[in-house]
């Protein structure tokens, strides 16, 4: 799921090769440096980047088996109020870590671009949402952006699903978790989604078509793989597999996908290069977030010259899927072109253009102005502080809850290790119509690409 395409991959429509970043390898300074060698140690910063990452961690932990443990059985009596329920505590809890972050640990989350389009209203959207892999912080940081981000589904590796506490909050979520291994993660990416549209009719989605964080290994691997197909070199991103990306646009289809937000996230001081930044307190003072709403009838359904396809040796849906992969590529060009620019300026003055107001529950947000929180940010933190001190009291004197507190965590690894998560389970009770079948690897109730829809320029049902 995670491997290039073997097929070679031409420059994109509408870009040139003379592309205006180095195709040779040699620049000045190839990829931000992680810790700016000026960038002071900073005790106090440190003391309160690890009191955060505890407070996120033991709040997860207590919250999946309080909140949704407790909750188990209606994944079976009644799937839909589960589904419903769960996302409610889990966006709570990002709330709280929105908190965290923003007054604890004193990060900055900034937006830029275009706004995201609200939640509310009876026509909500399905969307999906892609953004480059800087660190292995960026979707947590994204959480910052505020609600629209906080109600979307993240597709994650496997081993982050194992996490006590976090992982099985997320599953319970219906995030995706991939093994890297194409026909499980197709398989786990149809059941997913397949569950989000029987119970909601519409799905948001987030991931990186990177597949990995950008490090000195993985963008010697990106170059590699640059040079073998006659592509150009890339410093700031890693180019992109195209491979999940148009699997989740060919199961989505235009029937349900509405929007594409290209996402492009940026450090402009520090760049937390490895998990234990977040333990040494090596942590940025902002994150910025570029974002573009890109509707989806934009995207190269079948703009192909219907003159010169010939059923002998034209395979229409490869020829779509190689427009795809080509559209992710001529984006990823862009961001590479947009971080460049970024990071000629001098840490101070990096910033995006057309900065807008962050749409935070937690925090009043206008720019250059300290975080002050409202008044549901205030009542959620109260609610974690008042449930965490409620949790280890019940712990110190309920047998009863103690018990309760073990078995519920056994359940939770057997779902884990036994059953394929959380997700895989609600699921299976759920008894919604899969879109995808692993074993006939077709898509069900999807729009399909045929050769007479394409000469008529439409998609059949």
């Amino acid at each position: 799921m995670h491997e290039h395409d073997d097929q070679k991959c031409p420059v994109a429509n509408g870009l040139s090769r003379e592309v205006p970043f180095p195709i040779d390898g040699e620049v000045e300074s190839p990829v931000p440096l992680p810790v700016p060698p000026d960038v002071p140690f900073d005790n106090r910063k440190t003391y309160r980047c690890v009191l955060g990452a505890f407070l996120m961690l033991f709040s997860a932990y207590f919250g999946s088996i309080t909140f949704i443990g407790i909750l188990l059985p209606l994944s079976v009596l009644a799937p839909k109020a589960f589904h419903v329920t769960v996302d409610g505590f889990v966006s709570s809890w990002m709330m709280l870590t929105e908190f965290i972050i923003g007054r604890l640990m004193d990060i900055r989350v900034r937006h830029f671009g275009d706004h995201f389009l609200p939640l509310h209203g009876h026509d909500p959207q399905t969307t999906l949402l892609i953004m480059n892999h800087r660190t292995n912080f960026d979707w947590l940081f994204c959480w910052g952006l505020g609600r629209a981000i906080q109600k979307m589904k993240i597709i994650l590796k496997e081993s982050l699903s194992k996490i006590p506490g976090a992982g099985w909050a997320m599953q319970s979520a219906a995030f995706i978790f991939l093994q890297r291994r194409l026909a499980t993660d197709e398989s786990r990416i149809g059941d997913v989604v397949s569950y989000l549209l029987g119970l909601d009719d519409y799905c948001q989605l987030f991931m990186f078509p990177e597949g990995t964080d950008l490090n000195e290994k993985s963008l010697d691997r990106s170059n590699s793989y640059a040079k073998k197909n006659s592509l150009p070199f890339l410093h700031y991103t890693l180019h992109p597999r195209s491979t999940g990306f148009i699997y989740i646009i060919n199961l989505l289809g235009r029937g349900h996908l509405k929007y594409v937000y290209d996402v492009t996230v940026a450090y402009p001081d520090i760049v937390p290069y490895e998990p234990s930044s977040l333990l040494k307190g090596v942590m940025p003072k902002e994150v910025h977030y570029h974002v573009r709403c890109i509707p989806a009838s934009e995207l190269p359904w079948d703009d192909v010259n219907v003159n010169s396809i010939n059923s002998d040796d034209v395979d229409p849906v490869a020829a779509r899927n190689q427009r795809m992969a080509d559209w992710l590529q001529a984006r990823w060009y862009e961001k590479e072109n947009l971080l460049k620019e970024y990071y000629k300026l001098p840490p101070n003055q990096r910033k995006f253009e057309n900065e807008c107001l962050v749409g935070s529950r937690v925090f009043h947000q206008q720019p250059y102005e300290p975080l002050h929180l409202t008044v549901s940010g205030w009542l959620n933190t109260f609610f974690w502080v008042i449930s965490s001190l409620l949790f280890i009291y019940g712990l110190c004197i309920s047998w009863i809850f103690r018990i309760y507190f073990i078995l519920i965590q056994l359940v939770f690894f057997y779902a884990t290790y036994a059953l394929g998560g959380m997700n895989t389970w609600a699921l299976r009770q759920a008894k919604v119509p899969v879109l995808y079948s692993s074993s006939t690897k077709k898509l069900k109730n999807a729009p399909t690409l045929s050769l007479d829809s394409l000469r008529s320029g439409g998609l059949t049902d």
